[in-house]
């Protein structure tokens, strides 16, 4: 059984890579400003491409997720679902139609058939999962990086305005500036300004907060909306947020390192223990046991006494 199921599990695997991975090439991440002009230029899909993003029906709520998680992980694209879910789609039911070819053909007086069908179904609820599982994975990886560059951006940006520049030249600005060293973090304010340019800073700052839905940005958003809204200095707010979220870091990273200890509990007390216990107990138990055997010999202090036999009295 394992010769018959080798093969058809190394021809399953090399189909869902190869043809998986040429197909998603398609699909580019945003991970500069420049990858921005790129996006822009691409077209609308083929229509095959759009109904096959369909042939496997989704709740609302899970495709409102999906949605997120693109803009998170940065595909920015407004065609970024129907390329996801395409892509998805077709490794699945490509996993599916192969997999009936196969069994259909195989001999039915052996077990290779049933074998051809748990391994299709092995492979396709994998070939399910894991996109999904990725792109979770990209979108909440990307997001932690955005949320540790934002400090530094925001003392730049805090810097622009006490110069004067105004807030939209200054996320220009900034944007170029930390190009290098947080990507994610300038393509932000970049789609930032832009939605700026396009209708208001506060819609574009809201929208911002929606994407990323994360409690630091949208406090951010909330607070530039409010300065903006009342008419104070966006600097003096900036920076004393900046500040705070540098607070907050730290105070989550000591929180993380006082969960270690209690984390290192278990393994030092089912890895450590018994060792211990061995160290410490085996050679008293060892003397013990030899003590015990010796004292039980013949002249031991824990020899049996036999009775004396009784002898007849004659007279």
């Amino acid at each position: 059984m394992t010769n018959n199921l080798m093969p058809i599990i190394v021809y399953f695997t090399t189909t869902v890579l190869v043809f998986g991975m040429s197909i998603v090439r398609s699909r580019q991440r945003v991970r500069n400003v420049a990858d921005l002009e790129l996006k822009v230029g691409l077209g609308r899909p083929s229509r095959w491409r759009i109904n096959l993003s369909g042939a496997i029906p989704m709740p609302a709520a899970e495709l409102d997720s999906l949605t997120q998680d693109l803009k998170r992980a940065g595909f920015y694209g407004n065609n970024a679902v129907i390329e996801f879910l395409s892509t998805r789609n077709i490794l699945v039911l490509g996993t599916v139609f192969a997999g009936g070819i196969l069994a259909v053909l195989a001999n039915p007086a052996t077990t290779l058939p049933r074998n051809i069908l748990v391994v299709t179904a092995v492979v396709t609820s994998f070939a399910y999962l894991i996109p999904r599982n990725l792109l979770r994975s990209q979108a909440n990886t990307r997001l932690n990086r955005i949320l540790k560059g934002l400090p530094d951006a925001l003392d730049i940006i805090r810097m622009c305005l006490t110069g004067g520049l105004p807030l939209r030249d200054a996320l220009l600005r900034v944007a170029r500036e930390i190009d290098v060293f947080h990507p994610d973090v300038s393509v932000e304010l970049e789609v930032v300004r832009r939605h700026a340019e396009a209708d208001t800073m506060a819609k574009a700052l809201k929208e911002f907060s929606k994407r990323m839905n994360a409690p630091d940005v949208n406090a951010l958003a909330n607070l530039v909306t409010q300065s903006e809204r009342t008419g104070t200095h966006v600097a003096a707010a900036v920076t004393e947020f900046s500040d705070g979220i540098r607070r907050q870091f730290r105070q989550r990273a000591e929180e993380r390192a006082n969960k270690t200890s209690v984390k290192l509990l278990f393994p030092v007390v089912i890895c450590l223990a018994p060792p211990v216990f061995i160290l410490l107990l085996g050679p008293p138990v060892l003397q013990l046991r030899s003590f015990i055997r010796d004292a039980h010999k013949p002249g031991g202090v824990l020899e049996l006494q036999r009775p004396a036999p009784v002898t007849p009295n004659r007279s």
